[in-house]
């Protein structure tokens, strides 16, 4: 019978362990002494701070220990300070000090003895302490669990918010506290865990058939622990590049990190290990090794020695098809371990079921733009340039859910691949696919002048040439104005038909090319104006302004500059070329609004625009001319002239700009107007500009004269005058338009406004009468704007019984729309000082 074995040692050990590695809260932690040493005791003493001492007899006193160097922010903290035996092995202890800072982050220590004297291997803040949020960095201190003796390791590194083991916490730079000497120590560590090594799925690599061809990798390379070359060599398609571990030997634990698109279920994972044709001195070739996928882990063991079959191609199947954005490669056991060997690989892909070599099939699972959509998508923005090149080909064929992946495709493309893309995406029905080419297309710049311009010339020409525009304002111009000049000959309206019915056929044809001519000019304006307002685009301007136009593209670009003509020292001689011309009807008309704006700084400009105002034989002409005028003092004998014309709309327009603290020389004509002209609509518009003019006596009476004007039309615009004046020596006979039952609905409203506007105090109970009207169902339905006008007022004048004026509005029968008017007006803040009492 075999003897039993002798275990108690080490079960006794492990509880041993158990018990000297609990952590106490706040209480001294005294650590066992070596052979012939003291006790290592680290605790808080009496004011708070945190000390160690070492001691050979019990008691032992800390106010004597050496302080350890907690931040004094942190002695508040004691109850929450964590101190942790942790046993080394070979009779060695460390204390480990940990005081929580904050979310993931603390003051840590680690406090042991060397030759009889107290140190501190490590203390200071740990976690996420420093850099960018993301990108955020710092120390770490790592204990390990108990091996089979009791002991533990302890290991301080870095830890980098960016860099994890696809989730999985793991330590950088990592060195390991050795109890021989009490240092740390360079050191090769396995970041997965023993619990997460022991549960990996076991694969076997299989050799891939030496005909088969390697499709491109969905991985993408971004970092790793450490290297021997670039870590992107795993992911780029040249088995001759490499990337190896620099810890040596096995490097166990240090790893590779990649990218992985989280659409596609990944089916396999093909990988080399030894160039085909490059030596690699210090190379080995791994035995085991694990890929670490967000939920997955997989540990990959080797069916041979692969550093003796250079360029071969491995594979390992998965079981069930998983989803990952995140890849990485760990290293474990190598066949060659000795210390100046470097575990390496060449390349590592992962395989889908869509085959990368059908670029055509890829973009044609783009259609519906399902799951399986998003999964052909992510494999094409992977595979790089020949597939953007197809998904640029193939667009226009797509359907809406597929463009729409395509689009998320091809925003990874460069501008000579998706610029021609994002054109055809303004063409779309869909707004979604038009708002997303808009917003991306700038970003190409140069490279989408080409593709816009083209665009001009199709149905999407408007988003185009507004795109073109802001893309790339100095080529707009140029493109733009070429386009005017091939629309310059159908800009004329066709001649008179012949009353046949092929002519009326014909006319209405050329009628509605016309018409067509004239909408799209306006669209090139439009972004003409918009490219011309930028720096940049001045040279081209000038260019174009001075160059041999035809005579309609030559007035679009002068329309187009509108505002900007004076920064442009050509514009003035572009205009007197068109003048020279002898122009007719349709050419002075357009010419006027530029004339207008050059009459600021050009006296050429401001003469002949004077000249139309005053003598043009044309009435249209003459009206446009003072209505084109934004600076009436400029004008003033040619404007105080029209306001005579014997042509309505002439004295309408002159009316119309007179108006504004400028104007004040037309005081006396336009009271002239109102109270004399024959046309109601020369009086209203007299009217209106009055209520702009400067303060003035006269002013007011002239419009309470007009109050009695035989036309509303008329009578409504004098009561708002005299309400924007605030004349409320008046506010009699504006009360007399509200309360006159014969009055005009309209009228009646205005009043109301005005009386609020000048701030009619006395005509409270007035306004009130009429808003009330607003909560009452069965009033007359053409007071109610004239109710709604009273309520605007009495909230504008806010008495301090307002509450009380406007108890109607909260009775049950009111409707809600109601209630909620006469709330707002209580809510408004007072429009005319403080509360009426």
């Amino acid at each position: 019978m075999k003897p039993r074995p002798q275990r108690a040692p080490a079960v006794a050990a492990l509880v041993l362990s158990w018990l000297s590695s609990t952590a106490a809260l706040a209480a001294n932690a005294v650590a066992p002494a070596p052979p012939g040493g003291a006790q290592l005791v680290v605790g808080f003493d009496a004011s708070g701070d945190l000390k160690g001492r070492l001691c050979r007899r019990d008691p032992c006193d800390l106010s004597s220990g050496q302080s350890l160097g907690l931040p004094t922010d942190l002695r508040a903290a004691k109850d929450k300070t964590r101190l942790t035996i942790v046993p080394l092995g070979k009779n060695a202890h460390v204390v480990h000090v940990e005081v929580p800072r904050g979310p993931g982050r603390a003051w840590e220590a680690l406090i042991g003895q060397r030759g009889g004297k107290l140190i501190v291997v490590f203390a200071g803040e740990t976690g996420p302490v420093q850099g960018a949020e993301g990108e955020r960095s710092g120390p770490v201190v790592n204990v390990s669990e108990a091996t089979s003796d009791g002991s533990r390791r302890v290991v301080v590194g870095e830890m980098l918010e960016s860099m994890s083991l696809c989730g999985r916490p793991a330590v950088l730079s990592p060195r390991l506290l050795l109890p021989r000497d009490m240092k740390l120590h360079a050191a090769k560590v396995q970041r997965l865990t023993p619990e997460e090594r022991a549960s990996a799925e076991a694969l076997t690599a299989s050799v891939v058939d030496s005909d088969a061809k390697p499709g491109p990798s969905l991985l993408r390379a971004v970092s790793a622990s450490s290297a021997v070359g670039n870590p992107s060599a795993l992911t780029d398609g040249d088995l001759e590049t490499t990337w190896a571990e620099n810890r040596g030997g096995s490097g166990r634990g240090e790893f590779a990190l990649m990218l992985a698109p989280p659409e596609v279920p990944l089916r396999a994972f093909e990988f080399v290990i030894r160039p085909p044709t490059r030596e690699l001195t210090q190379g080995s070739a791994p035995k085991t090794f694990f890929l670490a996928l967000t939920k997955q882990l997989f540990k990959v063991e080797m069916p041979e020695d692969a550093w003796k079959f250079p360029g071969r191609r491995y594979r390992v199947e998965l079981k069930d098809a998983v989803q990952t954005d995140c890849v990485a490669l760990v290293t474990d056991d190598a066949y060659d371990e000795s210390k100046a060997t470097q575990v390496s690989f060449a390349e590592l892909a992962a395989v889908s079921d869509f085959d990368p070599e059908n670029l055509e099939g890829l973009v044609g699972a783009l259609a519906g733009g399902g799951e399986r959509a998003e999964a052909a998508g992510a494999v094409l923005r992977g595979l790089g340039a020949p597939a953007f090149a197809a998904v640029r080909e193939r667009f226009k064929d797509l359907d809406a859910g597929g463009r729409r992946v395509a689009l998320d495709v091809i925003d990874h493309a460069p501008c000579r691949d998706s610029a021609p893309v994002y054109v055809e995406a303004l063409l779309s029905e869909q707004e979604a696919q038009r708002i997303h080419a808009e917003t991306r297309i700038g970003r190409c710049g140069e490279a989408a002048v080409v593709p816009l311009s083209a665009a001009l010339d199709g149905p999407a020409a408007e988003r185009a040439a507004q795109v073109l525009a802001s893309v790339a304002p100095a080529d707009a111009v140029d493109a733009l104005v070429r386009r005017l000049v091939q629309l310059a000959p159908g800009a004329a309206a066709p001649p008179p038909a012949p009353r046949t019915k092929a002519g009326i056929v014909s006319y209405r044809k050329q009628r509605k090319a016309q018409l067509r001519n004239s909408k799209l000019r306006e669209v090139f304006r439009s972004a003409l104006a918009v490219a011309a307002s930028h720096a940049e685009a001045r040279a081209a301007v000038s260019k174009q302004l001075g160059s041999a136009l035809p005579q309609n593209a030559r007035i679009d670009l002068l329309r187009a500059l509108g505002g900007q003509l004076d920064q442009h020292p050509t514009a003035v001689r572009s205009v007197n070329d068109l003048l020279a011309e002898r122009p007719g009807f349709r050419t002075r008309y357009l010419l006027l609004g530029s004339l207008a704006e050059l009459a600021r700084t050009s006296p050429e400009a401001k003469r002949k625009l004077a000249t139309w105002l005053a003598s043009d034989p044309n009435k249209h002409i003459r009206a446009e001319a003072a209505r084109s005028i934004d600076a009436p003092e400029l004008f003033q004998r040619e404007l105080l002239a029209a306001l005579g014309d014997p042509e309505v709309r002439v004295r309408e327009a002159a009316a119309s700009v007179l108006t504004g603290p400028r104007a004040g020389f037309a005081e006396r004509a336009l009271i002239g107007r109102l109270g004399d002209d024959r046309w109601p609509l020369v009086r209203a518009t007299a009217a209106r500009s009055l209520g702009q003019l400067p303060k003035s006596g006269r002013v007011d009476a002239a419009l309470a004269a007009a109050l009695e004007d035989e036309s509303a039309h008329v009578r409504r615009p004098v009561v708002l005058a005299l309400g924007a004046r605030g004349a409320l020596r008046y506010e009699k006979g504006v009360a007399g338009r509200l309360d006159d039952r014969d009055e005009r609905p309209e009228v009646r409203a205005a009043a109301a406004l005005a009386l609020g506007r000048m701030c009619a105090k006395d005509q409270l109970d007035l306004l009130e009468s009429f808003a009330v009207k607003l909560a009452n169902p069965y009033s007359d339905p053409e007071l109610r704007p004239v109710a709604a006008a009273a309520l605007v007022s009495l909230a504008r004048l806010h008495p301090a019984d307002l509450r009380e004026r406007l108890e109607p509005f909260f009775k049950p029968e009111v409707a809600k729309a109601a209630r909620r008017a006469a709330e707002t007006a209580l809510q408004a803040p007072p429009g005319c000082g403080q509360p009426h009492s």
